[in-house]
């Protein structure tokens, strides 16, 4: 598939290549075009628009659904992915002793909300990385009777490694433990299905590989671990009778909608809605499979010209993500930056990010520009 047509719903790209999504992706002129629609309204037109904001927030709605194949009924609107993992850590009912498992290489995302746990007297184990790698082994060989939850993410942010969810959660089914996943790395550039993988919660946020705008995300939770959650907080949308005002009876909505508990961010909902529609009309399969070729090439270039990199040797286990560590990897990251290539410095190395629109000219012309800074010095 071609995917250059869409480049030009992207003016961010003129002059620039783009291979930072791993952080922020640009806006397409879809996602402005809805965004715009909102404050035309609200500037303009009908401002107290109730009704389209509400089809506008299912059909989002919906279209989360298709994309991590669920109910929508499971699904809930977040402002960020931290906030996904607070509803889980402080709506579960926990027990002084209770162990949560998480790799010690995850984004802090998904690391605070469970460590806040610790004032109740649970311990958040951390698996130990290997060469910056999590290893499923390591992971079962963390797991103890007091094991409650394993939270890991479905694209680690460094190493870019695509960890093994349908083994860790078989792991998790059946050791009956929670399986708690991340997939802000994800979402947008890998197919993933919560049910085939026996995933128990998901949160993510819009502003990476899913190219909506910030403040915007989702969590996903499964109907056994919908029961168990208790709706730390409450407000006035998250009742049966929202719209009587004086009937102060805390009857909670019965699906995921009680966890949106006040007024939504409209905005952001409508660049995540039109966002979506281009990556699922464009297909996520598709989109791997380019961004793996992309990968490849990185991979062969980089290494030749001296460049390490931290990812799975198996590219089985590869994401959109690919890093790289060199003894002047600051100095390329400003060479790349004089030169209007955009990525990103993490712990001292070189994160390249690419989406579906980026193609093999970008990653040669990235390249060749690394491998000749290289060569002069």
């Amino acid at each position: 598939m071609s995917f250059s047509t869409y480049r030009l719903q992207f003016p961010f790209l003129a002059n620039k290549i783009y291979l930072n999504h791993a952080a922020v992706s640009p806006l397409s002129a879809d996602v402005r075009e809805k965004i715009t629609w909102v404050l035309n309204e609200r500037g303009f037109g009908e401002l107290n628009f109730h009704e389209e904001s509400i089809k506008l927030a299912e059909e989002t709605r919906a279209l989360v659904g298709r994309l991590i194949h669920a109910p929508v009924g499971n699904i809930a609107f977040t402002p960020n992915t931290s906030s996904g993992f607070n509803w889980l850590a402080q709506g579960l009912k926990w027990k002084a002793g209770d162990q949560i498992i998480i790799p010690d290489v995850e984004f802090p995302a998904n690391v605070y909300p469970f460590l806040n746990l610790e004032k109740k007297g649970v311990e958040v184990v951390f698996v130990k990385n290997r060469n910056g790698l999590v290893y499923v082994e390591d992971i079962e060989a963390a797991i103890t009777p007091r094991t409650r939850l394993i939270s890991i993410s479905f694209v680690e942010f460094l190493s870019g490694q695509r960890n093994d969810l349908l083994a860790i959660g078989a792991l998790c089914k059946k050791h009956h433990l929670l399986f708690s996943v991340d997939a802000i790395q994800g979402l947008g550039a890998i197919p993933l299905n919560v049910d085939a993988l026996h995933i128990d919660f998901l949160s993510c946020g819009g502003q990476k590989w899913l190219m909506a705008p910030r403040g915007i995300g989702f969590m996903y939770m499964a109907p056994d671990l919908m029961a168990q959650i208790d709706p730390v907080f409450s407000g006035w949308m998250g009742v049966k009778n929202a719209w009587d005002f004086f009937d102060y009876k805390l009857d909670l909505l019965p699906d995921a909608h009680r966890f949106e508990y006040g007024t939504g961010n409209l905005l952001g909902l409508a660049g995540l809605s039109a966002s979506l529609d281009t990556l699922l009309h464009i297909g996520i399969a598709p989109i791997e499979q380019h961004l793996l070729i992309l990968g490849q090439m990185l991979v062969e270039k980089l290494t030749a010209a001296g460049l390490q990199f931290m990812g799975p040797e198996d590219p089985y286990f590869w994401s959109g993500i690919f890093t790289f560590r060199h003894k002047q990897a600051e100095a390329i990251h400003s060479m790349l930056s004089e030169n209007n290539v955009i990525c990103s410095m993490r712990d001292g190395a070189l994160r390249f990010a690419p989406h579906f629109y980026n193609n093999r000219d970008d990653i040669r012309e990235v390249t060749e520009l690394i491998s000749k800074w290289i060569a002069a010095q």
